[in-house]
Protein backbone atom coordinates (compact mmCIF):
# COMPACT_ATOMS: atom_id res chain seq x y z
CA UNK A 1 0.00 0.00 0.00
CA UNK A 2 1.48 3.45 -0.85
CA UNK A 3 0.80 6.60 1.37
CA UNK A 4 -0.70 9.55 0.06
CA UNK A 5 1.88 12.07 -0.54
CA UNK A 6 2.74 14.49 3.06
CA UNK A 7 0.28 17.58 1.50
CA UNK A 8 -2.49 15.09 1.93
CA UNK A 9 -1.64 13.24 5.03
CA UNK A 10 -0.91 16.64 6.78
CA UNK A 11 -3.65 18.89 4.75
CA UNK A 12 -6.42 16.14 4.76
CA UNK A 13 -5.93 13.37 6.66
CA UNK A 14 -4.65 15.26 9.84
CA UNK A 15 -6.98 17.87 10.33
CA UNK A 16 -10.14 15.20 9.00
CA UNK A 17 -8.82 12.80 12.13
CA UNK A 18 -9.04 16.09 14.84
CA UNK A 19 -12.19 17.57 13.39
CA UNK A 20 -13.78 14.20 14.31
CA UNK A 21 -12.41 14.19 17.50
CA UNK A 22 -13.14 18.19 18.23
CA UNK A 23 -16.52 17.00 17.21
CA UNK A 24 -16.74 14.14 19.70
CA UNK A 25 -15.99 16.50 22.75
CA UNK A 26 -18.53 19.53 21.54
CA UNK A 27 -21.20 16.82 21.43
CA UNK A 28 -20.02 14.77 24.57
CA UNK A 29 -23.27 15.90 26.25
CA UNK A 30 -25.59 14.84 24.06
CA UNK A 31 -23.43 11.70 23.46
CA UNK A 32 -23.52 11.06 27.22
CA UNK A 33 -27.27 11.14 27.58
CA UNK A 34 -28.03 8.86 24.53
CA UNK A 35 -25.06 6.38 25.95
CA UNK A 36 -27.30 6.52 29.10
CA UNK A 37 -30.39 5.22 27.48
CA UNK A 38 -28.65 2.84 25.82
CA UNK A 39 -27.14 1.34 28.73
CA UNK A 40 -30.71 0.61 29.99
CA UNK A 41 -31.07 -1.57 26.78
CA UNK A 42 -27.84 -3.09 26.82
CA UNK A 43 -27.06 -3.59 30.40
CA UNK A 44 -23.31 -3.31 32.34
CA UNK A 45 -23.01 0.47 31.53
CA UNK A 46 -21.26 -0.58 28.02
CA UNK A 47 -22.21 2.07 26.10
CA UNK A 48 -21.31 4.81 28.95
CA UNK A 49 -18.33 2.61 28.88
CA UNK A 50 -17.19 3.00 25.78
CA UNK A 51 -18.09 6.73 25.37
CA UNK A 52 -15.68 7.26 28.60
CA UNK A 53 -12.85 5.69 26.66
CA UNK A 54 -13.91 7.54 23.00
CA UNK A 55 -13.62 10.40 24.98
CA UNK A 56 -10.76 9.63 26.97
CA UNK A 57 -8.91 8.96 23.58
CA UNK A 58 -10.24 12.25 21.81
CA UNK A 59 -8.80 14.84 24.67
CA UNK A 60 -5.77 12.87 24.88
CA UNK A 61 -5.11 12.78 21.47
CA UNK A 62 -5.62 16.25 20.92
CA UNK A 63 -3.55 17.39 23.85
CA UNK A 64 -0.49 15.34 22.74
CA UNK A 65 -0.65 16.59 19.62
CA UNK A 66 -1.01 20.50 20.33
CA UNK A 67 1.87 19.99 22.65
CA UNK A 68 3.99 17.88 19.78
CA UNK A 69 3.28 21.14 17.27
CA UNK A 70 4.57 23.23 20.22
CA UNK A 71 7.40 21.34 21.08
CA UNK A 72 8.47 21.05 16.94
CA UNK A 73 12.05 21.90 17.84
CA UNK A 74 12.70 20.33 21.40
CA UNK A 75 14.99 17.01 21.74
CA UNK A 76 14.08 13.15 22.15
CA UNK A 77 13.57 13.40 25.58
CA UNK A 78 10.85 15.43 25.54
CA UNK A 79 9.01 13.75 22.44
CA UNK A 80 9.57 10.69 24.92
CA UNK A 81 8.15 12.62 27.30
CA UNK A 82 4.95 13.29 25.17
CA UNK A 83 4.64 9.38 24.37
CA UNK A 84 4.72 8.66 27.87
CA UNK A 85 2.05 10.61 28.57
CA UNK A 86 -0.65 9.85 26.32
CA UNK A 87 0.46 5.86 26.22
CA UNK A 88 0.35 6.33 29.88
CA UNK A 89 -2.88 8.40 30.22
CA UNK A 90 -5.04 6.69 27.86
CA UNK A 91 -3.71 2.80 29.45
CA UNK A 92 -4.29 3.94 32.92
CA UNK A 93 -8.09 4.99 31.70
CA UNK A 94 -8.38 2.23 29.85
CA UNK A 95 -8.32 -0.68 32.63
CA UNK A 96 -10.14 1.47 35.03
CA UNK A 97 -13.11 1.97 33.12
CA UNK A 98 -12.93 -1.46 31.96
CA UNK A 99 -12.26 -2.87 35.14
CA UNK A 100 -9.42 -4.30 34.33
CA UNK A 101 -6.62 -5.77 36.84
CA UNK A 102 -2.96 -6.57 35.29
CA UNK A 103 -1.14 -9.39 37.67
CA UNK A 104 2.62 -9.29 36.81
CA UNK A 105 4.23 -12.70 38.16
CA UNK A 106 7.20 -14.38 38.54
CA UNK A 107 9.27 -11.68 36.88
CA UNK A 108 11.62 -9.71 39.62
CA UNK A 109 14.83 -10.63 37.57
CA UNK A 110 13.67 -9.38 34.28
CA UNK A 111 11.39 -6.44 36.20
CA UNK A 112 15.33 -5.37 38.26
CA UNK A 113 16.95 -5.33 34.68
CA UNK A 114 14.36 -3.15 33.21
CA UNK A 115 13.81 -1.14 35.93
CA UNK A 116 18.13 -0.32 36.40
CA UNK A 117 18.27 0.66 32.84
CA UNK A 118 22.15 0.22 33.05
CA UNK A 119 22.04 -2.04 29.17
CA UNK A 120 20.08 -1.86 26.52
CA UNK A 121 16.68 -4.13 26.13
CA UNK A 122 14.84 -6.19 23.37
CA UNK A 123 11.40 -6.88 24.25
CA UNK A 124 9.74 -9.50 22.39
CA UNK A 125 6.66 -10.23 22.85
CA UNK A 126 3.80 -12.40 22.06
CA UNK A 127 0.91 -10.33 20.35
CA UNK A 128 -2.41 -12.11 21.43
CA UNK A 129 -5.64 -9.52 21.88
CA UNK A 130 -7.15 -6.30 21.68
CA UNK A 131 -4.99 -3.56 23.51
CA UNK A 132 -1.50 -6.00 24.21
CA UNK A 133 0.98 -3.83 22.57
CA UNK A 134 -0.67 -0.67 24.63
CA UNK A 135 0.19 -2.49 27.75
CA UNK A 136 3.30 -3.41 27.00
CA UNK A 137 4.35 0.27 25.53
CA UNK A 138 2.97 1.55 29.34
CA UNK A 139 5.07 -1.18 31.66
CA UNK A 140 8.47 0.11 29.04
CA UNK A 141 7.49 3.99 29.04
CA UNK A 142 5.85 4.05 32.61
CA UNK A 143 6.91 1.31 34.87
CA UNK A 144 10.61 1.09 33.72
CA UNK A 145 11.12 4.66 32.03
CA UNK A 146 12.87 3.12 28.86
CA UNK A 147 12.48 4.51 25.41
CA UNK A 148 11.26 2.33 23.19
CA UNK A 149 12.14 2.12 19.64
CA UNK A 150 9.10 0.79 17.57
CA UNK A 151 8.40 -1.11 14.37
CA UNK A 152 4.37 0.09 12.74
CA UNK A 153 2.61 -0.66 10.17
CA UNK A 154 2.98 2.55 7.59
CA UNK A 155 -0.71 3.34 7.93
CA UNK A 156 -0.36 4.27 11.36
CA UNK A 157 1.31 7.23 10.02
CA UNK A 158 -1.92 9.22 8.62
CA UNK A 159 -2.80 9.85 12.38
CA UNK A 160 -1.22 12.72 13.33
CA UNK A 161 0.49 12.01 16.43
CA UNK A 162 1.60 8.64 15.68
CA UNK A 163 3.03 10.53 12.69
CA UNK A 164 5.35 12.90 14.73
CA UNK A 165 6.04 10.46 17.22
CA UNK A 166 7.30 8.03 14.77
CA UNK A 167 9.47 10.36 12.89
CA UNK A 168 11.02 12.31 15.61
CA UNK A 169 11.84 9.01 17.69
CA UNK A 170 13.55 6.38 16.46
CA UNK A 171 10.53 4.27 14.97
CA UNK A 172 10.14 2.77 12.09
CA UNK A 173 6.70 2.52 9.98
CA UNK A 174 7.39 -0.54 7.17
CA UNK A 175 5.18 -1.78 4.18
CA UNK A 176 4.59 -5.98 5.38
CA UNK A 177 4.01 -6.47 1.94
CA UNK A 178 6.81 -4.80 0.28
CA UNK A 179 9.23 -3.62 2.54
CA UNK A 180 12.52 -4.68 3.67
CA UNK A 181 11.62 -5.15 7.73
CA UNK A 182 14.70 -6.56 8.70
CA UNK A 183 16.68 -3.76 7.01
CA UNK A 184 14.48 -1.17 9.05
CA UNK A 185 14.71 -2.77 12.10
CA UNK A 186 18.48 -3.62 11.72
CA UNK A 187 18.78 0.83 11.84
CA UNK A 188 16.30 1.11 14.35
CA UNK A 189 18.26 -1.23 16.34
CA UNK A 190 22.07 0.48 16.27
CA UNK A 191 23.34 2.73 18.40
CA UNK A 192 21.22 1.68 21.77
CA UNK A 193 21.88 3.68 24.63
CA UNK A 194 21.01 1.91 28.20
CA UNK A 195 17.68 3.51 28.67
CA UNK A 196 16.63 2.16 24.99
CA UNK A 197 14.35 -0.36 24.73
CA UNK A 198 13.90 -2.09 21.01
CA UNK A 199 9.96 -3.68 21.22
CA UNK A 200 9.39 -6.42 18.40
CA UNK A 201 6.21 -8.72 17.96
CA UNK A 202 7.58 -11.45 16.01
CA UNK A 203 4.43 -13.28 15.88
CA UNK A 204 3.09 -10.08 13.41
CA UNK A 205 -0.20 -10.30 14.82
CA UNK A 206 -2.30 -11.11 16.75
CA UNK A 207 -3.06 -15.01 17.28
CA UNK A 208 -5.85 -16.65 15.26
CA UNK A 209 -6.05 -20.37 14.06
CA UNK A 210 -5.59 -18.94 10.79
CA UNK A 211 -2.91 -16.79 11.26
CA UNK A 212 -0.85 -20.18 13.14
CA UNK A 213 -2.08 -22.23 10.06
CA UNK A 214 -0.80 -19.91 8.01
CA UNK A 215 3.14 -19.89 9.75
CA UNK A 216 3.19 -23.63 9.89
CA UNK A 217 2.94 -23.61 6.10
CA UNK A 218 5.45 -21.08 5.19
CA UNK A 219 7.68 -22.43 7.62
CA UNK A 220 7.07 -26.17 5.52
CA UNK A 221 7.20 -23.79 2.28
CA UNK A 222 10.61 -22.91 3.41
CA UNK A 223 11.73 -26.25 4.01
CA UNK A 224 12.15 -25.58 7.88
CA UNK A 225 10.97 -28.37 8.79
CA UNK A 226 12.15 -28.86 12.42
CA UNK A 227 10.64 -25.33 13.27
CA UNK A 228 7.43 -26.23 11.60
CA UNK A 229 7.02 -29.43 13.69
CA UNK A 230 7.79 -26.63 16.92
CA UNK A 231 5.15 -24.73 15.64
CA UNK A 232 2.58 -27.45 15.32
CA UNK A 233 3.21 -28.38 19.04
CA UNK A 234 2.18 -24.66 20.07
CA UNK A 235 -1.43 -24.26 20.26
CA UNK A 236 -1.73 -21.04 21.60
CA UNK A 237 0.51 -19.14 19.84
CA UNK A 238 1.39 -18.55 15.91
CA UNK A 239 5.18 -19.58 15.23
CA UNK A 240 7.34 -16.60 15.43
CA UNK A 241 9.16 -14.89 12.61
CA UNK A 242 12.95 -14.64 13.38
CA UNK A 243 13.90 -12.02 10.90
CA UNK A 244 13.19 -9.06 12.70
CA UNK A 245 14.51 -11.02 15.84
CA UNK A 246 17.62 -11.60 14.01
CA UNK A 247 18.30 -7.91 12.46
CA UNK A 248 17.56 -6.73 16.08
CA UNK A 249 20.23 -8.88 17.94
CA UNK A 250 22.96 -8.88 14.95
CA UNK A 251 22.35 -4.85 15.54
CA UNK A 252 22.43 -4.92 18.81
CA UNK A 253 24.76 -7.26 20.34
CA UNK A 254 24.75 -6.21 23.91
CA UNK A 255 20.91 -5.66 24.51
CA UNK A 256 19.86 -8.39 27.20
CA UNK A 257 16.71 -9.70 25.90
CA UNK A 258 13.01 -9.93 27.85
CA UNK A 259 10.62 -12.32 26.49
CA UNK A 260 7.00 -10.91 26.96
CA UNK A 261 4.19 -13.44 27.23
CA UNK A 262 0.32 -12.69 28.85
CA UNK A 263 -3.10 -13.79 29.06
CA UNK A 264 -6.53 -12.05 29.30
CA UNK A 265 -6.63 -9.88 26.39
CA UNK A 266 -9.95 -9.56 24.80
CA UNK A 267 -9.98 -11.41 21.31
CA UNK A 268 -11.45 -9.13 19.08
CA UNK A 269 -14.15 -6.03 19.81
CA UNK A 270 -17.07 -8.33 20.28
CA UNK A 271 -15.10 -9.84 23.42
CA UNK A 272 -14.64 -6.75 24.55
CA UNK A 273 -18.32 -5.44 24.30
CA UNK A 274 -18.96 -8.80 26.23
CA UNK A 275 -16.46 -8.08 29.16
CA UNK A 276 -16.80 -4.23 29.78
CA UNK A 277 -19.23 -4.66 32.90
CA UNK A 278 -16.84 -7.65 34.18
CA UNK A 279 -13.92 -7.57 36.18
CA UNK A 280 -11.50 -8.96 34.30
CA UNK A 281 -8.01 -9.98 35.01
CA UNK A 282 -4.98 -9.57 32.63
CA UNK A 283 -1.61 -11.74 33.74
CA UNK A 284 2.24 -11.27 32.69
CA UNK A 285 5.15 -12.91 33.15
CA UNK A 286 8.31 -11.83 31.61
CA UNK A 287 12.07 -13.91 31.15
CA UNK A 288 15.21 -12.37 31.31
CA UNK A 289 18.15 -13.80 29.21
CA UNK A 290 21.83 -11.74 29.66
CA UNK A 291 23.06 -10.79 26.30
CA UNK A 292 26.34 -13.13 26.87
CA UNK A 293 23.50 -16.17 26.92
CA UNK A 294 22.15 -15.52 23.63
CA UNK A 295 23.63 -18.33 20.77
CA UNK A 296 25.60 -16.40 18.04
CA UNK A 297 24.99 -18.08 15.23
CA UNK A 298 22.24 -18.02 12.89
CA UNK A 299 20.68 -21.49 13.07
CA UNK A 300 21.08 -21.45 16.77
CA UNK A 301 19.38 -18.13 17.11
CA UNK A 302 16.41 -19.30 15.30
CA UNK A 303 16.76 -22.46 17.00
CA UNK A 304 17.03 -20.36 20.51
CA UNK A 305 14.21 -18.56 19.55
CA UNK A 306 11.51 -21.00 18.49
CA UNK A 307 12.39 -23.06 22.21
CA UNK A 308 11.60 -19.65 23.97
CA UNK A 309 8.62 -19.50 22.17
CA UNK A 310 7.50 -22.95 22.94
CA UNK A 311 8.14 -21.89 26.54
CA UNK A 312 5.64 -18.80 26.44
CA UNK A 313 3.37 -21.21 24.66
CA UNK A 314 3.44 -23.77 27.40
CA UNK A 315 2.57 -20.42 29.86
CA UNK A 316 -0.52 -18.95 27.57
CA UNK A 317 -1.85 -22.75 27.66
CA UNK A 318 -1.30 -23.01 31.35
CA UNK A 319 -3.19 -19.80 32.58
CA UNK A 320 -5.85 -20.90 29.93
CA UNK A 321 -6.32 -24.06 31.78
CA UNK A 322 -6.23 -22.74 35.08
CA UNK A 323 -9.10 -20.13 33.53
CA UNK A 324 -11.18 -22.97 32.09
CA UNK A 325 -11.09 -24.66 35.86
CA UNK A 326 -11.79 -21.77 37.51
CA UNK A 327 -14.96 -20.92 35.22
CA UNK A 328 -16.12 -24.52 35.01
CA UNK A 329 -15.95 -24.45 39.09
CA UNK A 330 -18.00 -21.17 39.49
CA UNK A 331 -20.37 -22.67 36.93
CA UNK A 332 -21.05 -25.70 39.38
CA UNK A 333 -21.10 -23.60 42.47
CA UNK A 334 -23.89 -21.24 40.87
CA UNK A 335 -25.91 -24.57 39.79
CA UNK A 336 -25.38 -25.88 42.98
CA UNK A 337 -26.57 -22.67 44.81
CA UNK A 338 -29.98 -22.61 42.27
CA UNK A 339 -30.59 -26.28 43.35
CA UNK A 340 -30.51 -25.27 46.83
CA UNK A 341 -32.85 -22.43 46.50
Amino acid sequence: MKLPSPLIRHGVFAPLILAVEFGLIVFAPALAVASALLSLLFGGRRPVRLLALILTWATTHIASVGAMLLLARSGTHTHYGVMRWFVGTISRAALRIARVRVEIRDSAAAEAVLAARQTPVLALSVHSGEGDSLLVLDMLLRRHKRNPRIVMHQALALDPLIGMLGNRLPNRFIDPRGGDIEVEIAAMSRDLGPTDAVLIFPEGGNFTTERRKRSIERLLHRGHTEQAEQAERMTNLSAPRPGGALAALESAPDADVVFFAHHGFPDGFGQVWRELPERTPILVQLWHVPAGEIPAGTEDRISWLFAWWETLDAWVGEQRAAQAQASSMATRRATAAGRVR
